[in-house]
């Protein structure tokens, strides 16, 4: 019984340090992590890409010189190489 009692202390002892480490909460976070992705799959956002959604802008920009490009070609203008 008294064995016990140091044993249990013990473990109460080392159950709190462990919570207590950042070490631990990372590699509990990587691990649901990883459970995550093979439940769901990789979130787009993660997988990396062109991210032309993000570019605001830039895709107005394509798209613009996309239009004129085909409006030329229709036209029977040679392609503007600059």
């Amino acid at each position: 019984m008294f064995r016990s009692f140091w044993f249990r202390a013990f473990e109460v002892w080392l159950v709190g340090k462990l919570l207590s480490s950042p070490t631990f909460h990372r590699m509990v976070g990587r691990v649901h992590q990883k459970v995550h992705h093979l439940k769901y799959g990789v979130p787009p956002e993660e997988m990396g890409g062109t991210k032309l959604d993000n570019n605001g802008r830039g895709l107005q920009r394509f798209l613009e010189y996309f239009k004129e490009e085909i409006k030329d070609q229709m036209k029977g203008k040679p392609p503007n190489k600059s």
